[in-house]
C-alpha cells in the first residue's frame, strides 16, 4: 500500500510489564520535543504485507559486529541511537530505520530488520542533502542487483524518505534512545511529572491512500476482467448446451418421421446404392385391352406396366400409371424391350437415368416429389445436424402456425403462382401458402402432358424443384448427339431437382463469406450470426 505521508514525534507511554491494566501513552508537546511531518514527499519501495496502518517504535536494526557495514555505517548511524533493546518488548510495533548507502549494507540492515518480531515496516533514507520526493522504485538508486528478489523476500513493507529528513530524524533518535548520554528523555520526565520509569521515544505513523485497504488498480482491473471471463465463459456455455439440446430434440423428431428435411428445403438428400438397387426393375408390356377402347385418333395409346421376364423385386400394378415415356430423357418405353425401375410412388424410368438422380440428386421422385426411402430408413438423413437446420426448421413450424391460424380466423387457404422473395424463399414457399401435395394419378397422360409440362406444373409446388432457366422445361426431345445428349440428361436432372439451393447450401455460402472475426465469435457464442 503506497504511502502518501509521514509523521514522526515523541511519545511518552509506560512500562507495560510494570503495568497490568493498558499502559499509558501520550503524545509530548512540541513545544519541548520534537516532531517532522512530511507530506507528499515519501517512496513506497515495497508494499509487501502492507495491511491497514503502518506505525510504529522507530529503531536501528542491530548489525553484527563482524560485519564490514558495522563500521561503515558509524558514520551515518551514532553510538548511542536507539536500538530494538531501547524499547519495551510487548503490546508495541515497531519501525526500522536505515541509511541506503550501498546495496550490500542495505541487505545487512534488511536481514537484520528480518529477525525483530512485531516488525511493522522499515524506513530508509540515502545520506544527501536532497529534501525533494526520493527516487521511484524502479530508479537504479534502489537496485541490488539481485533483480528486485528482495521485495519479495523481507515480509514487511519498505519506504524511503529524503535524506534531510532522514538525518534529522537519525540525530534524533540518539537523543531519545533512553541511554544516559541521551538528557532530552529525562528532562521530558521531569518536566511532564511522569514515573521514572516510563518510556520516551520516537514514534511513526503513515498515511497510506487515505488510510483505506482498496486493491491497487491492476488489481481492480484484474479482478473485473476476470468476472468478465466468467461471465463470457458461462454464457457460452449455457449457449453451447442450448443448442446442442435443441439439436438433439430435431433428430429425435427426423428420426420418428415429423420433420421432413428434403421437403422443406433445408437438406437434399440421396439415396444410397443398396436402396437404390432394392427398387424393382420390370420389362415395360403395353396394355393392348385399353389402348384399343379408349384412344382417340393421333393421341398415343396408353401403356401400362407389366411382370418383367426377368425376375422381379414385386408384382407391377397394370392400373396405377399408365406412363409411355421417361420423364428424365423423355424417351418413349420401347414395349417388350425397355426394362424400367418402379419407385413407390409408381412413376417409372430408365434405370441409367433414375439411378444417378437417387445416387447423386435427390432422395424424391422427379415428378411428384414423393419420396423414394422412407426418410427413418434413409441413411444420409442422419448425417450430423447443424444449428441452421434447427434455426431454419423453427422458423418454418412458426410460420407453419401463422398461416393455419390466419386460415382459421379469416377461411384463407393460400395462393398458387405467387412469387416469394428474400433470403428465406424455400420456407416462405413451403409454409408461406397452402402446399400441394401430389400423389401418382389414376388415368394416363397424354404425351405430351408426360413430357414435362406437368413435371413443370408440379416442380413450382417444392422448394427444390424449380427447373433451371437453361433448361427448357417443355423441350420434348433430346439432342441426338451422344456427348451433348449426356449433357442435355444431367442439365435437366438439376432442373428437376430445382435452381433454387437448400438451407444447408445457403448457409455454407453464407459461412464461406464471413469474416474470421465473426466465425470467431459464433464459435464461442452459437447463436451469434
Amino acid at each position: 500500500m503506497a504511502a502518501q505521508s509521514v509523521d514522526t514525534f515523541v511519545l511518552a507511554f509506560s512500562e507495560p510489564v510494570l503495568n497490568e491494566a493498558e499502559p499509558q501513552r501520550a503524545r509530548v508537546n512540541v513545544s519541548i520535543s520534537f516532531e517532522l511531518f512530511n507530506d507528499n514527499h515519501v517512496q513506497t519501495l515495497s508494499t509487501n504485507q502492507a495491511g491497514g496502518d503502518v506505525e510504529g517504535l522507530l529503531f536501528v536494526p542491530d548489525l553484527d559486529p563482524s560485519d564490514p557495514c558495522f563500521n561503515a555505517s558509524m558514520q551515518y548511524v551514532p553510538s548511542n541511537v536507539t536500538r530494538i533493546g531501547d524499547l519495551p518488548t510487548v503490546q508495541y510495533l515497531y519501525l526500522g530505520f536505515a541509511p541506503w548507502f550501498s546495496a550490500d549494507c542495505t541487505k545487512s540492515y534488511l536481514a537484520a530488520a528480518r529477525e525483530v518480531p512485531g516488525l511493522d515496516g522499515l524506513i530508509f533514507y540515502t545520506p544527501n542533502n536532497s529534501t525533494g520526493t526520493p527516487p521511484p522504485v524502479s530508479d537504479g538508486t534502489w537496485d541490488l542487483n539481485d533483480g528486485g528478489q528482495w521485495k519479495s523476500e523481507n515480509k514487511y513493507p519498505v519506504y524511503a524518505v529524503p535524506g534531510v529528513d532522514g538525518a534529522i530524524i537519525m540525530q534524533q533518535l540518539a537523543q531519545y534512545s533512553g541511554n544516559p548520554s541521551s538528557p532530552k528523555a529525562q528532562n521530558i520526565l521531569a518536566q511532564e511529572q511522569l514515573d521514572p520509569t516510563d518510556y520516551v521515544r520516537l514514534y511513526t505513523t503513515f498515511g497510506l491512500n487515505g488510510g483505506t485497504s482498496l486493491p491497487t488498480l491492476w488489481a481492480f482491473l484484474l479482478i473485473v476482467l476476470g468476472i468478465v471471463l466468467f461471465i463470457i465463459g458461462l454464457t457460452s456455455i449455457s449457449m453451447h448446451y442450448y443448442q446442442r439440446r435443441n439439436r438433439r430434440a430435431l433428430e429425435r423428431r427426423i428420426r420418428s418421421g415429423e420433420v421432413d428435411l428434403e421437403t422443406l428445403g433445408i437438406k437434399r438428400l440421396r439415396v444410397s446404392q443398396e436402396a437404390v438397387n432394392n427398387l424393382p426393375t420390370f420389362i415395360y408390356v403395353p396394355n393392348e385391352s385399353k389402348s384399343i377402347d379408349t384412344n382417340e385418333p393421333g393421341e398415343t395409346s396408353s401403356r401400362a406396366l407389366s411382370e418383367s421376364a426377368a425376375p422381379a423385386s414385386s408384382t407391377p400394378d397394370h392400373t396405377l400409371w399408365a406412363q409411355p415415356t421417361c420423364p428424365i430423357c423423355l424417351d418413349d418405353f420401347i414395349p417388350r424391350e425397355t426394362t424400367v425401375r418402379s419407385l413407390p410412388c409408381h412413376h417409372i424410368y430408365h434405370p441409367a437415368c433414375i439411378d444417378p438422380f437417387l445416387l447423386a440428386n435427390s432422395s424424391l421422385c422427379p415428378v411428384c416429389k414423393a419420396k423414394v426411402v422412407p426418410q427413418e430408413q434413409n441413411a444420409y438423413t442422419y448425417e450430423p445436424v447443424t444449428n441452421a437446420m434447427v434455426r431454419y426448421e423453427r422458423r418454418a413450424g412458426r410460420m407453419r402456425l401463422a398461416r393455419e391460424m390466419r386460415r382459421s380466423q379469416t377461411g384463407w387457404v393460400g395462393t398458387q403462382g405467387r412469387v416469394s422473395s428474400g433470403r428465406f424463399n424455400n420456407l416462405r414457399r413451403v409454409c408461406g401458402r397452402e402446399r400441394r401435395i401430389f400423389s401418382a394419378p389414376s388415368a394416363a397422360p397424354t404425351t405430351s402432358q408426360i413430357e414435362m409440362v406437368a413435371v413443370r406444373n408440379r416442380a413450382a409446388s417444392s422448394p427444390i424443384a424449380a427447373p433451371h432457366p437453361e433448361v427448357s422445361a417443355v423441350q420434348t426431345r433430346p439432342p441426338a448427339d451422344t456427348t451433348i445428349r449426356r449433357e442435355w440428361i444431367s442439365r435437366r436432372m438439376s432442373a428437376l431437382v430445382g435452381r433454387e439451393p437448400t438451407i444447408e447450401e445457403t448457409e455454407a455460402e453464407r459461412l464461406a463469406r464471413m469474416p474470421r472475426w465473426r466465425s470467431a465469435l459464433g464459435a464461442v457464442f452459437p447463436g451469434f450470426r
